[in-house]
Protein backbone atom coordinates (compact mmCIF):
# COMPACT_ATOMS: atom_id res chain seq x y z
CA UNK A 1 0.00 0.00 0.00
CA UNK A 2 1.46 3.34 -1.03
CA UNK A 3 0.53 6.49 0.86
CA UNK A 4 1.08 9.94 -0.61
CA UNK A 5 2.00 12.55 1.97
CA UNK A 6 0.36 15.94 1.74
CA UNK A 7 2.57 18.96 1.17
CA UNK A 8 1.66 20.27 4.63
CA UNK A 9 2.88 17.03 6.24
CA UNK A 10 6.06 17.05 4.14
CA UNK A 11 6.69 20.63 5.25
CA UNK A 12 6.17 19.69 8.90
CA UNK A 13 8.60 16.79 8.55
CA UNK A 14 11.15 19.02 6.83
CA UNK A 15 10.79 21.56 9.65
CA UNK A 16 11.30 18.87 12.29
CA UNK A 17 14.41 17.60 10.51
CA UNK A 18 15.79 21.13 10.20
CA UNK A 19 15.27 21.64 13.93
CA UNK A 20 16.95 18.33 14.78
CA UNK A 21 19.91 19.15 12.53
CA UNK A 22 20.29 22.49 14.33
CA UNK A 23 20.60 20.89 17.79
CA UNK A 24 23.92 20.65 19.57
CA UNK A 25 23.74 16.83 19.89
CA UNK A 26 23.32 16.49 16.14
CA UNK A 27 26.09 18.98 15.40
CA UNK A 28 28.42 17.22 17.84
CA UNK A 29 27.63 13.87 16.24
CA UNK A 30 28.31 15.19 12.74
CA UNK A 31 31.58 16.81 13.84
CA UNK A 32 32.86 13.68 15.58
CA UNK A 33 31.73 11.50 12.68
CA UNK A 34 33.79 13.66 10.33
CA UNK A 35 36.79 13.52 12.67
CA UNK A 36 36.46 9.75 12.91
CA UNK A 37 36.27 9.31 9.15
CA UNK A 38 39.57 11.17 8.77
CA UNK A 39 41.47 9.43 11.59
CA UNK A 40 43.20 6.35 10.15
CA UNK A 41 44.34 5.11 13.55
CA UNK A 42 40.81 5.29 14.95
CA UNK A 43 39.44 3.51 11.88
CA UNK A 44 42.08 0.81 12.22
CA UNK A 45 41.11 0.26 15.87
CA UNK A 46 37.42 0.00 14.97
CA UNK A 47 38.17 -2.42 12.15
CA UNK A 48 40.17 -4.58 14.57
CA UNK A 49 37.25 -4.56 17.01
CA UNK A 50 34.84 -5.55 14.26
CA UNK A 51 37.14 -8.38 13.17
CA UNK A 52 37.40 -9.65 16.74
CA UNK A 53 33.60 -9.58 16.99
CA UNK A 54 33.24 -11.47 13.69
CA UNK A 55 35.76 -14.03 14.91
CA UNK A 56 33.80 -14.48 18.13
CA UNK A 57 30.61 -14.98 16.12
CA UNK A 58 32.30 -17.66 14.00
CA UNK A 59 33.50 -19.45 17.14
CA UNK A 60 30.00 -19.26 18.62
CA UNK A 61 28.64 -21.08 15.58
CA UNK A 62 31.09 -23.94 16.15
CA UNK A 63 30.90 -24.40 19.93
CA UNK A 64 29.83 -22.91 23.22
CA UNK A 65 31.82 -19.83 24.15
CA UNK A 66 34.08 -19.78 27.19
CA UNK A 67 35.43 -16.74 29.05
CA UNK A 68 38.76 -16.88 27.19
CA UNK A 69 36.97 -16.44 23.86
CA UNK A 70 36.00 -12.91 24.85
CA UNK A 71 39.57 -11.75 25.57
CA UNK A 72 40.34 -10.54 22.05
CA UNK A 73 37.09 -8.61 21.78
CA UNK A 74 37.55 -7.05 25.19
CA UNK A 75 41.12 -6.00 24.46
CA UNK A 76 40.13 -4.49 21.10
CA UNK A 77 37.19 -2.74 22.76
CA UNK A 78 39.39 -1.24 25.46
CA UNK A 79 41.92 -0.05 22.88
CA UNK A 80 39.20 1.50 20.74
CA UNK A 81 37.56 3.25 23.67
CA UNK A 82 40.89 4.64 24.82
CA UNK A 83 41.20 6.55 21.54
CA UNK A 84 39.88 10.09 22.12
CA UNK A 85 38.19 10.45 18.71
CA UNK A 86 36.37 7.13 19.05
CA UNK A 87 35.31 7.94 22.59
CA UNK A 88 34.06 11.38 21.52
CA UNK A 89 32.16 9.81 18.62
CA UNK A 90 30.40 7.25 20.84
CA UNK A 91 29.54 9.90 23.44
CA UNK A 92 28.12 12.18 20.75
CA UNK A 93 26.20 9.25 19.32
CA UNK A 94 24.72 8.48 22.75
CA UNK A 95 23.61 12.11 23.18
CA UNK A 96 22.01 12.13 19.73
CA UNK A 97 20.19 8.87 20.44
CA UNK A 98 18.93 10.35 23.73
CA UNK A 99 17.61 13.39 21.86
CA UNK A 100 15.87 11.19 19.29
CA UNK A 101 14.37 9.06 22.07
CA UNK A 102 12.98 12.21 23.68
CA UNK A 103 11.50 13.26 20.34
CA UNK A 104 9.96 9.81 20.01
CA UNK A 105 8.58 10.03 23.56
CA UNK A 106 6.95 13.38 22.79
CA UNK A 107 5.48 12.13 19.51
CA UNK A 108 4.32 8.93 21.18
CA UNK A 109 2.66 10.89 23.96
CA UNK A 110 0.78 13.03 21.47
CA UNK A 111 -0.21 10.05 19.31
CA UNK A 112 -1.06 7.69 22.15
CA UNK A 113 1.26 4.86 21.03
CA UNK A 114 5.00 4.22 20.60
CA UNK A 115 5.70 5.98 17.33
CA UNK A 116 9.20 4.60 16.66
CA UNK A 117 8.29 1.00 17.41
CA UNK A 118 5.23 1.20 15.23
CA UNK A 119 7.12 2.87 12.40
CA UNK A 120 9.90 0.28 12.56
CA UNK A 121 7.63 -2.70 11.96
CA UNK A 122 7.69 -4.02 8.40
CA UNK A 123 4.42 -3.42 6.59
CA UNK A 124 3.97 -7.14 5.97
CA UNK A 125 3.99 -7.95 9.70
CA UNK A 126 1.31 -5.34 10.36
CA UNK A 127 -0.92 -6.66 7.58
CA UNK A 128 -0.52 -10.25 8.75
CA UNK A 129 -1.47 -9.23 12.27
CA UNK A 130 -4.77 -7.82 11.04
CA UNK A 131 -5.86 -10.96 9.21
Amino acid sequence: MSIVLSQALKDAIRSLVEQIVATQPFQDFENTRTMLSRDTEALRLLERLEEEQRSLSRIALQRDLVDEDFAGVEQARQEALSHPVILAYFRAQDRLVSLLQEINNEMSSLLGFDFASSAAQPERELEEGWE
